[in-house]
């Protein structure tokens, strides 16, 4: 005859649960590694400043700092190595006596150009004599010449036109962009941008678009803005000029004008009894 078997199972069941949570607690608390990466401050670099090229989630246990120019590891592309241990710094065959490679990784190149445009490795050995890499890339761009505005006319009459204004420059691939009294232009009724956006046409004209516009172009890296350009409208008594006036302000010139001649009769009554007074007085 079999033993009972239903003791023993419900026996088990803590037993199982135990397992399952044990496992679970293992699962949340492995340990997270993060891999060694590689940034570039600031990301869009101008032609003639300086980049730094910074290495993160690095580890503590480290015999040596290298980077090379590229994506492969050769000793003819490496710039310059660091040993931890002895604390110093070599120069490799790729050192263009404008890098500088710091005790935490970090490589600095100063002074940039667009030759330096391009990949570049860091190569980390390890206590452990393992080895760790990783590539990062410098774009470099070059200055934007200041862009030039000119105009068609840089007086017009208020309610005539069209005012023409032209961004003129050198530069290719840039996008453009207009300001007017300092602030970024936003386009009223009678303004119209060709295409490129390099001319702006006002047409008609009022008086306020009286005031200094700019253009401003820009690439990824950097942007200049032209000088100041003046746009004089004058002001002229048109029939549709009239109807600029609201009917606020047309009663408050009807009300200045009714009280200015009120004054003045009260002005001339209060005369003529003064002098009245004056003369019966006399008599």
């Amino acid at each position: 005859m079999e033993p009972p078997s239903g003791p023993s199972r419900r026996r088990c069941v803590p037993c199982n649960r135990l397992l399952l949570a044990a496992s679970l607690l293992t699962f949340w608390t492995l340990p997270t590694t993060t891999q060694l990466s590689i940034e570039t401050v600031p990301p869009l670099a101008t032609e003639g400043s300086n980049v730094l090229l910074l290495a993160h989630n690095v580890t503590e246990k480290t015999l040596r700092y290298s980077w090379y120019r590229g994506e492969r590891i050769e000793t003819i592309q490496l710039i310059a190595s660091y040993g931890v241990v002895i604390n110093a710094t070599a120069k490799g065959s790729a050192h263009g006596l404008r890098e500088t490679l710091y005790p935490n990784g970090t490589l600095l190149i100063q002074n940039i150009t667009q030759e330096d445009t391009g990949s570049y490795t860091l190569l980390i050995l390890k206590n452990d004599l393992q080895t760790e890499r990783q590539t990062g890339h410098l774009n470099v761009h070059h200055p934007v010449a200041r862009p030039s505005l000119q105009a068609s006319n840089t007086t017009v009459a208020a309610h005539e036109g069209p005012a023409v204004l032209t961004c003129l420059t050198d530069e290719t691939g840039v996008s453009i962009h207009w300001f007017f009294k300092g602030q970024s232009l936003l386009l009223t009724r009678g303004m119209t941008l060709s295409l490129d956006n390099s001319t702006l046409t006002i047409d008609p004209v009022s008086r306020k678009d009286n005031g200094d516009y700019q253009c401003e172009v820009s690439n990824r890296g950097n942007s200049s803005k032209s000088d100041p350009l003046r746009l004089h409208v004058k002001y002229k008594l048109t029939p549709e000029s009239s109807s600029d006036l609201s009917a606020g302000a047309i009663v408050g010139i009807v009300i200045g004008a009714v009280a200015g001649v009120a004054a003045l009769i009260a002005a001339l009554v209060y005369f003529l009894y003064i002098r009245e007074t004056r003369r019966s007085r006399t008599l």
